[in-house]
């Protein structure tokens, strides 16, 4: 076989330069693929950062208007309870200070109790 017959034989018939621009030209298809994804995603990232930001406000707002509302009623009802017991010591003096006293004498003694030990 001489030399010029082996290179015109098909299977030596390569044209590399050609197969390589082709496989640039997809390597740079792909880079911008990756590319346009790479800028979807993060625009979508923001979006939905943005909506999670403007659902996390809202919530807020609205459970600070509702501790607010709490707030005020709980200050309320503490007021109310507060004129109720002026009320009934000033009705009933003699009463609240022996209650009173009562009570500090039965917290001193199981103070007492739990302090020395319960002893049959």
């Amino acid at each position: 076989m001489n030399k010029e017959a082996t290179l015109s034989h098909p299977q030596h018939d390569h044209d590399y330069g050609s197969q390589i621009a082709v496989i640039r030209s997809d390597l740079e298809r792909l880079q911008g693929d990756i590319r346009k994804l790479k800028d979807d995603i993060a625009e979508d990232a923001q979006e939905r950062l943005k909506q999670f930001t403007e659902q996390a406000t809202e919530t807020l707002k609205e459970k600070g208007e509702e501790l607010r509302e709490r707030g005020a009623e709980l200050r309320e009802a503490s007021e109310e309870r507060k004129e109720a017991i002026v009320n009934e010591v000033q009705q009933h003096p003699f009463a609240s200070v022996l209650a009173a006293t009562g009570a500090g004498l039965a917290i001193g003694a199981l103070a007492m109790w739990a302090q020395n030990g319960a002893k049959p």
